[in-house]
């Protein structure tokens, strides 16, 4: 019960949230904790503001499935500006308690509230955007929570699973994704096309399509925000995107490929990770504390978006060139020359050129 929990008011946003004052930590949820609340996904939280004050229509439903304090979905009501029709939900009771207190701290009237298995519920209901970040995988959700977005909303993944999404257990990514993979120094991209190609081919079972707003990798998950659209056509034009990675370990090489070859990982998404239009041109509010962190990452995602191929880093490159790793500055500048090159969201030494792996080791002797 919540009144056997310790609370504590800490504020995101414009939204002042009640939260259990032993979860002001970053990194992975613990499943111990009653109600679980992590301060450090406010950046999550903060993108779902700012890209649904662009997405959502006023009268737009929105479902945060499994919701615990109410978080996000309180502060999508509270934040975008849209007349949003709320669901939260969740099957603690004891969460479902505190997501009511934020509910009335917040002034959100327009808001239904269930406390109910998340399965039961998408089988039952269909809303313009649902969001699903549970404790771990997202896997068994999917195949619900595609046909439950109506036609044209928008499906919102978080997997905190990263070392079984990313390739780093093959088991457990076979088991829970389908997914052949190796682990690899871009593993955490894997996870991002794993996470995109995952629910492309869970979407298509159930003849819906995706076409990504953005997926993205940071601090212990990934996440993506995908539009669906309904039809049988539309799902086999979202499985054209859906491929093979090849990876060399001796030559570094990697690229994406069709299927039939060796040294395969997938499959993955191979296709655009985000609307890099929407990115570029979306305004950011003044009061989000990741402002900065989020103008950064658009700007990295979209740069990203110019070439379709596995990134690579400065280190690994360095060590097959036997040579001390170059200032990326001065790499992409040089790779500029020859092609297209930019640096990505996954690390600050990491890039994404079109330029062959001969000619970069070359550059960099």
């Amino acid at each position: 019960m919540i009144r056997d929990l310790s609370l504590t008011i800490t504020k995101e946003g414009n939204t002042l949230l009640i939260v259990p004052a032993n979860s002001e930590k970053s990194g992975p949820a613990s499943s111990r904790v009653p109600v679980f609340y992590n301060h450090a996904m406010e950046f999550n939280r903060d993108i779902s503001v700012v890209l649904f004050n662009r997405l959502l229509r006023d009268g737009s439903s929105f479902l945060d499935g499994l919701t615990a304090t109410g978080a996000r979905g309180i502060r999508l009501a509270n934040e975008t500006g849209k007349n949003i029709s709320l669901h939260l939900n969740d099957g603690n009771p004891t969460a479902i308690e505190l997501a009511r207190r934020n509910l009335d701290l917040n002034g959100v009237a327009m808001a239904e509230v269930s406390c109910t298995d998340l399965r039961k519920l998408l089988i039952e209901r269909r809303f313009d955007a649902i969001d699903i970040d549970p404790f771990g995988s997202p896997a068994q959700f999917i195949s619900l929570a595609a046909p439950a977005v109506r036609n044209g909303g928008y499906l919102c993944v978080t997997a905190t699973d990263t070392g079984t999404v990313s390739g780093i257990f093959p088991g457990a990514c076979l088991r829970r994704y389908g997914t052949r993979a190796i682990r690899t120094p871009f593993y955490h991209e894997i996870g991002v096309r794993n996470l995109l190609g995952f629910v492309a081919r869970e979407a298509a079972r159930e003849e819906v399509g995706i076409e990504p707003v953005i997926a993205f990798y940071a601090d212990h998950y990934v996440r993506c925000i995908v539009r669906c659209r309904r039809g049988a056509g539309n799902a086999d034009r979202s499985l054209k995107n859906i491929g093979f990675c090849t990876f060399d370990q001796n030559s570094l090489e990697r690229r994406f490929i069709g299927f039939q070859e060796e040294g395969q990982i997938g499959p993955i998404w191979t296709g655009s990770k985000c609307d890099a239009d929407l990115l570029r041109n979306t305004a950011l509010p003044a009061n989000l504390g990741s402002s900065d962190r989020i103008s950064r990452y658009f700007e990295l995602l979209a740069g990203e978006n110019d070439v379709q191929r596995p990134h690579f880093t400065v280190d690994e490159l360095a060590r097959k060139a036997k040579t001390g790793p170059p200032k990326l500055s001065a790499l992409l500048e040089m790779l500029g020359q020859t092609g297209k090159a930019h640096p990505t969201h996954f690390g600050p030494k990491t890039f994404v050129t079109d330029v062959e792996v001969e000619r970069i080791l070359g550059l960099m002797k």
